[in-house]
């Protein structure tokens, strides 16, 4: 074991003795976790889950507990928070401690077509519930209440934030053509509700439980937005991951079971073009992460774009 190694097992160690007023009877690593280090461990029979968050501002302080906290009175299925600081000295990055879901991530589970529609067919039941808890404001919502009157205000600064970060991937131009596109849809939609938004869905963020029950975890990423943006960040990873066959049958489940009375119909419009954000979103991850062959899928969807 490297001292890097030693160096966090302690850190563990103190921060479950800190809480729990004893040791780890276990404490398991999860591996290729890239935002955060996470780890399993028991303690008086009991399993649990420790994040230690890598970035001191990201998810933003209080969204935790907030998200925590409404997904509870909203009768909406999670973990269960025990523990979260953000000014502890053994740890100052800060970190969070939930009860451990039984279960497996769907992304470690082999399913067969019928299965795996059926899947999507629930998440999507599980999302229009969440969706139906709405936000005052658009953005981040580490007090509960986000600091943006709507989307465009939001992404007039995100895309301030992505013209900095890839000024030396891809060019002045093309970035213009994008940003431009992108604002002339979503002005068109400004009148859609503040809704909370889990902001990262995927299979390895869907638990599948033993009784066939789903939940989703990991809600760092979790926004207010309309509800369109969170659905097509879905769609845009289902193209990164499926075939477009298959693409287009679990996106088409989706939204056949996703239940709201916004502008449903008019999704199409607002999804191609969000796509736009969500590709040069996820262009600045696989990029710090170093992962070329993801990267260079992204560039060359980019590419492919008609801009005109």
């Amino acid at each position: 074991m490297n001292t890097e190694t030693d160096t966090m097992l302690e850190t563990v160690n103190k921060i479950i003795k800190s809480n729990f007023g004893c040791c780890a009877e276990e404490i398991r690593k999860f591996e290729n976790v890239t935002n955060n280090f996470v780890y399993s461990f028991t303690v008086s029979g009991r399993h649990y889950i420790l994040k230690l968050f890598r970035s001191t501002d990201w998810p933003e302080d209080g969204k935790v507990q907030f998200v925590n906290q409404i997904l509870t009175l909203n009768n909406i299925p999670c973990a269960e928070l025990k523990a979260y600081s953000r000014n502890d000295q053994i740890y100052p990055n800060g970190y969070l401690i939930e009860r451990e879901i039984k279960g497996t991530a769907a992304d470690k589970i082999l399913f067969d077509r019928e299965q795996e529609i059926k899947l999507f067919a629930k998440l999507a039941e599980l999302v229009s519930s969440v969706h139906s808890i709405h936000i005052k404001n658009f953005g981040y919502i580490g007090s509960g209440i986000a600091c943006y009157d709507s989307m465009t205000d939001f992404f007039e600064d995100e895309f301030d934030r992505i013209e900095s970060e890839l000024k030396d991937t891809i060019s002045e131009i093309q970035l213009r053509k994008m940003k431009r596109k992108f604002f002339d849809m979503l002005r068109d939609f400004d009148d859609l509700p503040s809704v909370l938004c889990h902001g990262d869905l995927s299979k390895k963020n869907v638990i599948v439980q033993d009784n066939g029950e789903i939940l989703l975890i990991d809600w760092d990423d979790a926004m207010a937005f309309n509800w369109m943006a969170d659905i097509s960040r879905l769609t845009f990873w289902m193209k990164l991951n499926y075939s477009e066959q298959e693409s287009v049958l679990l996106r088409n489940t989706f939204l056949e079971h996703y239940r709201t009375s916004y502008r449903k119909s008019e999704f199409d419009t607002f999804e191609s073009t969000f796509h736009i954000y969500s590709a040069l979103d996820s262009l600045i991850f696989f990029k710090s992460i170093g992962d070329k062959e993801t990267e260079n899928r992204l560039k060359g969807y980019l590419d492919s774009l008609d801009l005109q």
